[in-house]
């Protein structure tokens, strides 16, 4: 379980927003994961989780991109491509969940990706935007 706390802090609280709503829905999917037999409801709530992924994926990745190139973060470019890796790691999964169908091996391996992936990338990138959006950056 990942748990939020200000060394996330990207000092967008839009930003910010998003990312807390990230982890919770990957935790939520992460408690899911621990069923060997899931039910029908639970199946559908895996699916409702990498429909919101998809969805996170397209808009929050726009945003953030948006926002710091506005910004002129010095990040800008690192976090295009990180994003533009993820998205391409997400496609190859869904391709393999068409493929093999789902597969708790996959989607477990999927949860590890992205909880490594989101304090990678937001501690090491996205936290650069921070001192950008800092009043004496703007004036």
């Amino acid at each position: 379980m990942l748990l939020w706390d200000e060394s996330f802090a990207t000092g967008s609280p839009e930003i910010d927003q998003q990312h807390r709503k990230l982890i919770r829905h990957l935790n939520n999917f992460e408690s899911l994961l621990v069923q060997t037999n899931p039910t029908s409801k639970e199946i559908a709530d895996i699916i409702q989780f990498l429909d919101f992924l998809a969805d996170y994926v397209d808009s929050h990745f726009n945003y953030e991109e948006k926002c710091m190139e506005s910004y002129r973060c010095p990040a800008h470019q690192k976090n295009r491509e990180a994003h533009e890796n993820f998205r391409q790691m997400f496609k190859r999964f869904k391709a393999n969940i068409h493929k093999e169908g789902f597969r708790l091996e996959m989607l477990t391996e999927l949860n590890q990706t992205i909880n490594i992936w989101i304090q990678d990338h937001i501690l090491r990138v996205d936290t650069q935007l921070k001192p950008c959006l800092e009043p004496t950056a703007k004036g």
